[in-house]
């Protein structure tokens, strides 16, 4: 009787699992889930987005197609914004979450209509160390730290919450540098179209494997002058280069730049709009787990030169957090360091904890 009742039991077990395999199935057969991408075309985040578009629908029982779409608007606060609020959060969505969004939602920043921390994370494919640089062919004199604070080097950025503005002005604020923002430019590319033709003399932000990926004559053949980078430890190849962390001189504000070199663990990073059914972002979550370990898709990745650091979807979620979750007085330090003076303090970050708003929740919340 009770070998029977055990039979059962397995047997019912069995046909659940079927049973739900075969409802994910249903539901993608046919279906195309849309890829957010927040940088614009050939940039790190797009090459990357673009590598797993092509993969990882057919890890997704019912193979669905997954549609890559360029929204390089905001330093990523258009997608994350949209994702949250409109986005349907049927499984049928990701976006590439700018990894200084869940740092500029702790901040208070201007515009933020989401919560970093509700979003729900698929995988990362990379991750690695940000650095400012300046062309090796700047006239502006300015070849490592010591010079950046006695010389003036115009520094291309996009939007006010991007990376590639926000670093400059942190290092300005701790290192006394006199990096000077020109703000606009709609992505990366155009970044070092402008600095290749003499028109900026470096740039705000890059990693260090999209360079190896993207860009690796930059490194070969030595075209710029790495000056800071953001991370929570030297890059090999950039051994001679100070961290932010190092830069700073006294233990809130090395406390500060360890904050925002989270960032960069977060990388390029892969996450769904909140609530998604939790049966279908497990199965995204697998298909991703079975995408990296895929032959196919680690030959495109070689092929394409495009290196690899992945982690989990619960990763992501976990550093996602800890920005979230990071101690307020070392939050109100970077408030202070990322505003370009004190007038305009609460006017970038009207919803901080300075200005009298509430962390950590979005805006109209």
């Amino acid at each position: 009787m009770l070998k029977s009742c055990a039979k059962l039991t397995v047997l019912s077990l069995a046909m659940l699992s079927h049973a739900r395999a075969d409802e994910i199935f249903d539901f993608y057969q046919n279906k195309t889930i849309n890829l957010q991408i927040s940088g614009a075309a050939g940039s790190g985040y797009d090459l990357y987005a673009r590598l797993l578009s092509r993969h990882l629908g057919m890890q997704i029982p019912g193979s669905p197609k997954i549609a890559p779409q360029n929204v390089p608007a905001a330093g990523g606060i258009t997608v994350a914004n949209n994702a949250f609020n409109l986005g349907p959060n049927d499984g049928t969505l990701l976006i590439t979450l700018h990894f200084t969004l869940p740092l500029y939602q702790a901040m208070g920043g201007r515009g933020v209509r989401f919560d970093a921390g509700k979003f729900r994370g698929v995988g990362k494919l990379l991750s690695s160390n940000v650095v400012i640089g300046v062309s090796s062919d700047s006239k502006s004199g300015v070849i490592d730290l010591e010079t950046a604070r006695n010389a003036i080097a115009t520094i291309g950025s996009t939007g006010g919450t991007s990376n590639s503005t926000i670093f400059p002005m942190m290092i300005n604020s701790i290192a006394g540098t006199k990096f000077k923002l020109v703000r606009g430019y709609k992505g990366e590319g155009d970044i070092f179209l402008a600095m290749e033709r003499g028109e900026l003399d470096g740039f705000g932000s890059y990693s260090y494997l999209t360079f190896k990926s993207v860009r690796p004559e930059y490194l070969t053949s030595k075209l710029f002058r790495p000056i800071v980078q953001f991370g929570l430890a030297r890059e090999g190849d950039w051994r001679n280069v100070p961290t932010a962390i190092e830069v700073a001189t006294n233990p809130i504000d090395a406390e500060a730049m360890r904050l925002a070199s989270i960032g960069s663990e977060i990388g390029f990073s892969y996450v769904t709009p909140p609530n998604v059914p939790s049966n279908r972002l497990n199965a995204l979550k697998n298909a991703f787990q079975k995408m990296i370990q895929d032959r196919e898709f680690q030959s495109d990745a070689a092929k394409s030169n495009m290196f690899l650091r992945v982690a989990s979807g619960d990763v992501v979620d976990d550093l996602i957090r800890s920005v979230l979750a990071a101690e307020r007085e070392s939050v109100e330090r970077l408030t202070q360091l990322m505003a370009e003076d004190p007038a305009s303090q609460c006017s970038e970050y009207p919803n901080s904890s300075l200005c009298g708003g509430r962390r950590n929740e979005a805006n109209g919340q």
